[in-house]
């Protein structure tokens, strides 16, 4: 993984929320199509690890629970 951060938000119903990246506190997309395989809907304050896709706009990819 890339990078690590803690979800700020996440709406299960919408399939996106948002994960504040600890280097520089930037803020990254994070969509139900980014999350690993197997993993459940992160909650508020979990922290992650993930990968950035710059494809069409960053959004976070491959995020794992730690």
């Amino acid at each position: 993984m890339e990078f690590t951060g803690v979800v700020k938000s996440y709406d299960e119903d919408e399939g996106k929320g948002v994960i504040v990246r600890h280097r520089d506190k930037h803020e990254i997309v994070v969509t139900a199509r980014g999350l690993g395989p197997g993993v459940r809907a992160p909650y508020e304050g979990d922290e992650v690890d993930f990968d950035v896709d710059l494809s069409v706009m960053p959004q976070a990819r491959n995020v794992i629970s730690r």
